[in-house]
């Protein structure tokens, strides 16, 4: 029973040092050479195309390497370079929740 319990355990943390240091390190690297943030949240977002606009509001996630919590967002169409935005829809009115982006500076 200890060695199961060892061995899971090891599992559980080298999948925990991959799935934190990697990111850090790639975002971090990608940053400083071509000036661009990534951006991961869950939270209310929203595009306004009349003013080319996507505000939003983070609940939970990251903002480049830094976590961010209940965090209000205002990003120029112009300065996101892709964006994957997904979420439901609720009686025709589509909500979203997740947000995947890259912004440049």
């Amino acid at each position: 029973m200890r060695k199961k319990n060892l061995i899971i355990s090891g599992f559980l943390l080298m999948i925990l040092v991959t799935i934190i240091a990697n990111p850090i390190l790639a975002e971090n690297n990608e940053s400083k050479l071509l000036n661009r943030t990534h951006i991961r949240a869950i939270g209310r977002f929203e595009i306004c195309n009349e003013e080319n606009v996507l505000y939003g509001h983070i609940f939970i996630g990251f903002f480049g390497t830094k976590p961010v919590f209940n965090s209000n967002i205002e990003i120029s169409q112009d300065n996101i370079r892709w964006i994957i935005m997904s979420g439901f829809s609720i009686n025709g009115i589509k909500t979203y929740r997740f947000l995947n982006c890259v912004v440049t500076e």
